[in-house]
């Protein structure tokens, strides 16, 4: 690599504090002795291969993907290019062929799915299962695309990693060094960190890269990396020596939040982490058994271990945290164990041969899916409580408006000039602007506060007082910066098409936003459709074709591209207002021919 500055994080500190280390680590080694190794017997025991299933579904083939948790139940793809979309009681939705050879590469974002296929196409699929875009990503496709917390979407392959938005426009693609076998994972910043295949002096390296594409820095760890995960916190690390810990980020640089020995002589296999405890569990191997070790993730303060099932290390397949625990599962066997160490059930399953993939949802089913091509369920735990939402807090951006010198606006220069407008128009439509994509999300959502205060503070009488609206005003750069808004591919901007929706704003602007809200499309708890029938019903006039179009336009736009049942009853009830005798004939022709085609999505 290039201008290379390694910087050495490992789990550990730098050198000069590495003997320090290794007496901590020696002290705790032995005074580890305290916690004792044991394996509680299962509470319960099933044998799937002869209970009945709770429920099954036919999807089309033998499943390609793992499934999918979604708010309606569960998502697969299968060999047949089908994605299939259940309820949680088994009911199919709906099933929808895939453009190309399907991968197992599938994650979620909400209910939406990023869908690999052929390679190197990466898909953009709406809870309806209607396909939004399709890219090309120039390169293999190694693992399932890493979703961003604004909706876009992370795809990397051996020796590059590129960034899309969510109107499938490349933000940004770099190349790497080759990456090896760890999953890339994300930090609690949103960066990004790579390991890397070649090792610097028998040291695992990783090379942190921001969510813009801006390769910040490389990091040498003092050991050999065996497995990570991300967490809320940051991202968990385990070494070959034994040594666990969490790498954070602090003043803009990655650094050990906390390093613990973990009593084994070797690395952790599996690390899975629970957003509802903030713990984590690491999986060590312990002859031929799976040893559990639980941590405080915060601290790094080891809580409890235990050996856990009788799922041999080699077999282990996969794990997660559940309402009650963490869920794995091996070839043979699954179990669901709580943080305490006991053993809540132990599944035997069918043959290994007879299914290919096995999963556990959200709603306590553990999800076979079978070689005849049916996927079927067994509900393991009645304790249906619904986790609360853990994400509701989160960022959605990882960049935020500014306030600038209201003195220098009162005179006349904008945060965002006519000059720079044209500049992230021209980016936006060739794609691929990386890290000039901060300072203009940053200058947009700036102007964007601008304008909603706009509108919203001054009082009736500002002109009598003196004061100006400037975007009253500025027709073409208020247009210009709404037109900008619908085009940065993040799910943001809804929020403030929404907030201008609902201000005091005179008609020609009106007809912007409305216009722009649609071709953004994206609407996440419909807010800007209940904006829109709250227009209609009491503010734009009957007569009013051009406003009354925009509206159902937009409608349309939105429920497409939201594809979610609630949003298109919504959307139908907006345009249904239309048909009343009061509406001109034209308006009531071309809301019920935007029905029509809001019908005909959903028989696709």
């Amino acid at each position: 690599m290039e201008n290379e500055k390694w910087k050495s994080i490992g789990i550990f500190l730098p050198k000069a504090k590495k003997n320090i280390i290794k007496a901590f680590i020696l002290t705790f080694l032995i005074s580890n002795s305290s916690f004792l190794i044991f394996s509680q017997k299962a509470l319960r025991t099933v044998d799937l291969s002869t209970e009945e299933p709770s429920w099954q579904a036919v999807v089309g083939g033998e499943a390609v993907s793992r499934c999918l948790d979604t708010s309606y139940g569960v998502a697969l793809m299968s060999d047949g290019r089908l994605l299939s979309a259940c309820t949680s009681a088994g009911n199919v939705i709906w099933q929808r062929s895939v453009r190309g050879k399907p991968t197992p590469y599938i994650s979620s974002f909400g209910d939406f799915l990023y869908v690999v296929t052929d390679s190197s196409k990466l898909n953009l699929v709406n809870p309806s299962g209607l396909t939004l875009w399709t890219a090309n990503t120039q390169f293999p496709v190694a693992a399932s695309p890493i979703v961003g917390r604004d909706g876009r979407v992370f795809v990397h392959g051996k020796k590059n990693i590129a960034c899309y938005g969510l109107d499938g426009k490349r933000k940004w693609k770099r190349e790497t060094s080759e990456l090896g076998n760890l999953p890339v994972c994300a930090l609690e910043d949103g960066s990004l960190l790579l390991f890397l295949k070649a090792m610097k002096n028998n040291q695992s390296v990783a090379t942190r890269y921001s969510p813009f594409g801006k390769r910040m820095e490389d990091i040498t760890f003092s050991g050999v990396i065996s497995s990570v995960e991300s967490s809320e916190k940051g991202v968990l690390i385990s070494l070959k020596n034994g040594a666990i810990g969490l790498v954070a980020v602090e003043n803009d640089g990655a650094v050990s939040k906390w390093v613990v020995g973990s009593g084994n002589t070797g690395g952790a296999f599996k690390i899975c982490y629970s957003s509802e405890s903030e713990n984590a569990v690491f999986f060590f191997q312990n002859g031929s058994r799976t040893e559990a070790l639980v941590v405080d993730t915060r601290d790094g303060k080891i809580l409890n271990r235990f050996q856990v099932g009788s799922i041999a290390p080699k077999d282990f397949k996969t794990a997660r945290a559940s309402s009650a625990g963490y869920f794995i599962s091996g070839s043979h066997s699954a179990c669901e164990f709580s943080e305490d160490g006991k053993i809540l059930y132990v599944a035997t399953l069918p043959p290994a041969d007879k299914w290919n993939s096995i999963s556990y949802t959200d709603k306590n089913y553990i999800v076979l899916c079978m070689k005849d091509w049916t996927m079927k369920a067994f509900l393991m735990n009645q304790n249906l409580k619904k986790k609360q939402k853990k994400d509701d807090g989160k960022p959605i951006s990882y960049v935020s408006a500014v306030d600038f010198d209201p003195t220098a606006v009162n005179l006349g220069v904008r945060p965002l000039s006519n000059s720079k407008m044209a500049e992230i128009s021209e980016s936006f439509k060739k794609g691929d602007y990386g890290e000039k994509e901060a300072e203009y999300l940053e200058l947009l959502k700036s102007e964007a506060e601008n304008c909603i205060s706009a509108y919203t503070t001054l009082p009736s009488n500002s002109a009598e007082l003196g004061d100006s609206n400037f975007f009253a005003e500025n027709a073409v750069f208020t247009q210009n910066l709404l037109y900008l808004m619908s085009r940065t591919g993040t799910r943001e901007f809804s929020l403030y098409y929404y907030r201008l929706l609902s201000a005091e704003i005179d008609d020609s602007q009106l007809l912007s936003i409305i216009t722009f809200a649609g071709e953004a499309g994206y609407d996440e708890e419909g807010f800007v459709l209940l904006a829109l029938e709250k227009l209609l019903l009491t503010r734009v006039k009957m007569t009013d074709t051009s406003m009354l179009k925009a509206i159902c336009d937009a409608t349309y736009n939105i429920c497409r591209y939201m594809g979610r049942p609630a949003l298109n009853r919504r959307g139908k009830n907006i345009l249904t207002h239309m048909f009343f005798p009061s509406y001109d004939k034209n308006i009531q022709d071309y809301a019920r021919k935007t029905l029509e085609k809001m019908i005909s999505l959903e028989k696709k």
